[in-house]
């Protein structure tokens, strides 16, 4: 069903596509659109791919029918099956995707745009992220680690050509399928540039936190496919995530109470 559209930009191609996947959102999605809606570069469209809301989604999403270029609500099979939907619809020349519990700053895609107009050759923008509540605190990880965790997604802007050449997201993965698609990218030599700019406020719950054991697994079950190490290694290594991070939580909720 498609609850929002605007034919006259469909026409065009613009700079960005930023793509923004929801289900049930209604408590973060309005924050998210404003903070596109407000971008000091406006030379985007804006795709809202919805998973069939119950809330007041399609409400919020048709109360701002003004920017929002194209909305679809469905039901679909996961989170990447939607972004999946959303990459087919784009026409941008760069994809951003941005969740719907987390924020641009003012002038994220002024300071994306700038950066490939000075590095034209560039498949892979991407930048720092701070949390909420802890704006203070900035947060950057280099595509040099890229081995060992992903760089932070939501401040991922990837050209059209490396999605066309490369393919989606695999969706056998249902946490951690950006990290994949990274790799892809880094394997087939794609440019990487990196702002030191916090391009997203993050929200901190999104699915890889709710589901910590399946994006720990599937973040080792990644890197095997890429042989960044033996599997021994890997094994011992994944054990020792999985008890440092539950022994965290643990001491977390012992100080908690």
């Amino acid at each position: 069903m498609i609850i929002a559209g605007n034919n006259n930009s469909r026409n065009k191609s613009p700079f960005f596509t930023i793509i923004t996947v929801v289900k049930n959102g209604d408590q973060t999605l309005e924050r998210c659109i404003k903070s596109i809606k407000h971008q000091t570069f406006q030379d985007f469209e804006y795709l809202i791919i919805d998973g069939a809301s119950s809330d007041k989604t399609h409400k919020i999403i048709k109360q701002n029918s003004g920017i929002v270029d194209y909305a679809i609500s469905e039901k679909d099979e996961g989170l990447y099956f939607a972004m999946n939907k959303g990459l087919q619809l784009a026409r941008g020349g760069y994809i951003g995707i941005l969740n719907a519990d987390d924020v641009y700053s003012l002038n994220t895609l002024e300071l994306v745009k700038n950066a490939i107009e000075k590095n034209p050759n560039c498949d892979v923008i991407y930048g720092s992220m701070s949390y909420f509540d802890k704006p203070n605190q900035i947060h950057f990880i280099h595509s040099d680690e890229l081995s060992k965790r992903m760089i932070f997604h939501p401040t991922c802007f990837i050209s059209r050509n490396s999605y066309k050449e490369l393919g989606n997201f695999n969706t056998k993965y249902r946490v951690a399928a950006d990290y994949d698609f990274i790799l892809r990218c880094r394997n087939a030599q794609k440019n990487f540039f990196g702002l030191g700019n916090v391009l997203v406020t993050f929200n901190g719950g999104g699915i890889s936190s709710k589901l910590r054991l399946r994006s720990i697994f599937e973040t080792i079950q990644i890197q095997a496919t890429y042989n960044f190490e033996p599997k021994y290694l890997q094994i011992l290594r994944f054990m020792r995530i999985l008890i440092v991070t539950y022994y965290r939580a643990f001491i977390k909720k012992v100080f908690a109470s």
